[in-house]
């Protein structure tokens, strides 16, 4: 039985697959994983990077990258991440790999939800908490230098034992104190600022995310940003070269796949799930968007 794995790249699946939970590069918790180094991986690297599979994220990730290239699709966009980059993604958030370059290397952190409960919480980590952040930033030398001297204080403090909770709370804290702070220079500095455009298309991807299984109605969308069908479908056009129901079908097909994928549901449980008339209707429609069924997709996926 594979039901629970659509909770794949969780901190327990993580546990399970793993020989050990603690080495020289990672720590693995229930409530915690803390990543050194890729290099920490090498012994699940192939479960890790099954490229065209979507994996939904149990736990939120906190990535600092120091090398090499890693190319993911996130939600729906393709971004590329290099040497200086960081990365924070709010639990739930669905992604795929597209290309691993051979001299990757990055620290990663993730915690569950549960684990913060207890802390005072700022912004930046209550959006977080909440399922709705996603960060992409590039880091001076000054400001990667500080996050890594905070992820390898973070290393030492994770070691101590008794477990050191609050010492732990208060440094995950510090993270998104210090990525916020980061954030806000360069939005000062106009190094990130967006168009219009720009605002509405990212809030659009966001709305499609959340609703496309239920909602396949550009008028929805639409009505949602206080827009026209027609401006809207004229605004995402020019910032995407997509129309509005290519990215809604992407969403769809991107949950379709991960219940192929990670689930034991059969075809017209999935299709019921996801608003298809009948399981016929969603095999037709499947072929069409990937070029094989469901099942041949599940077979050489599974």
């Amino acid at each position: 039985m594979k039901s629970n794995r659509l909770l794949l790249l969780a901190l327990r699946q993580m546990r399970e697959r793993v020989g050990e939970s603690h080495n020289a590069y990672r720590f693995l918790i229930p409530e915690l994983g803390l990543l050194r180094s890729i290099h920490g991986i090498a012994d699940v690297g192939r479960f890790l990077s099954v490229e065209g599979q979507p994996y939904r994220l149990t736990e939120g990730r906190v990535v600092y990258f120091r090398a090499g290239t890693l190319r993911l699709r996130i939600n729906l966009r393709e971004l590329e991440f290099k040497a200086g980059d960081f990365l924070v993604v709010s639990p739930g958030t669905v992604f795929e790999f597209l290309y691993i370059s051979s001299d990757l290397d990055l620290a990663m952190l993730a915690f569950s939800n549960s684990l913060m409960e207890s802390w005072q919480k700022e912004d930046l980590l209550q959006v977080y908490l909440q399922g709705r952040l996603f960060l992409h930033l590039s880091l001076t030398e000054q400001e990667s230098r500080r996050m890594e001297q905070i992820f390898a204080l973070l290393w030492e403090v994770v070691h101590d034992w008794p477990f050191p909770k609050e010492s732990v709370q208060s440094l995950i804290s510090l993270v998104f104190h210090q990525t916020d702070g980061f954030r806000g220079r360069k939005l000062e500095a106009g190094k990130q600022k967006r168009s219009r455009q720009e605002e509405v298309f990212n809030r659009f991807l966001e709305l499609v995310n959340k609703y496309a299984v239920h909602e396949r109605n550009c008028a929805f969308y639409a009505d949602r940003l206080c827009l026209t069908s027609r401006y809207l479908s004229t605004l995402v056009r020019q910032a995407s070269g997509r129309t509005v129901m290519d990215w809604v079908n992407e969403a769809v097909m991107q949950e379709a796949k991960l219940m192929l994928c990670h689930t034991d549901k059969l075809v017209y449980q999935i299709a019921d799930e996801l608003n298809f008339p009948n399981a016929s209707f969603f095999c037709k429609y499947f072929r069409r968007m990937t070029g094989m069924t469901p099942k041949d997709y599940r077979e050489e996926n599974g």
